[in-house]
């Protein structure tokens, strides 16, 4: 595609490496806000949900797990679409290790389930894998928190369970 003064602005290569590419200088996204990836989620118990934050499954090679234990080191990220806010960029690959049923975000915007039981979520808190399935909550001791972190809430939860909305970093 061309701009009108005749420059190349979008180039669409079908013959790169037998995949095709896209070169552009800006890529905008508006359906979405989140760079997730495509993975199957065993619920465990339950039904697996937007929202829910999943583990690394041990027991099944590139697998997720709906989380169910505090500050737990193998989280992985965010089921992606709660709340209206959709993945903004699905990445994956058919019929491989790198496909599955559900977007995991990996990082961006989302709503996470959270549960205030052990305290009040603020923004700018750090979030953390929590006993209850599939939901984070406060980090409240950071000794723990070292590659337990999901993220940074940001928005709050006073008391029980609801939606926070996380901007989300693995850590």
């Amino acid at each position: 595609m061309y701009n009108s003064a005749g420059t190349a602005v979008i180039t669409m290569d079908s013959e790169f490496a037998g995949d095709g590419r896209i070169i552009t200088q800006e890529l905008q996204i508006t359906g979405g806000s989140d760079l997730s990836e495509q993975f199957d989620v065993n619920a465990g118990v339950g039904e697996v949900k937007p929202g829910m934050v999943v583990c690394i499954d041990p027991a099944r090679v590139g697998k997720l797990i709906v989380s169910s234990k505090p500050h737990d080191r193998a989280v992985a990220g965010i089921i992606s679409g709660a709340g209206g806010v959709n993945p903004g960029m699905l990445m994956g690959q058919n019929n491989t290790v790198a496909d599955g049923a559900h977007p995991i975000a990996l990082t961006g915007r989302v709503w996470v389930c959270c549960d205030a039981s052990s305290g009040a979520i603020q923004a700018g808190d750090m979030l953390t894998t929590s006993s209850t399935p599939g939901h984070a909550m406060k980090v409240s001791d950071f000794s723990k928190a070292y590659g337990t972190t999901i993220g940074k809430a940001m928005s709050p939860l006073e008391s029980g369970r609801g939606l926070v909305l996380v901007l989300v970093n693995l850590q």
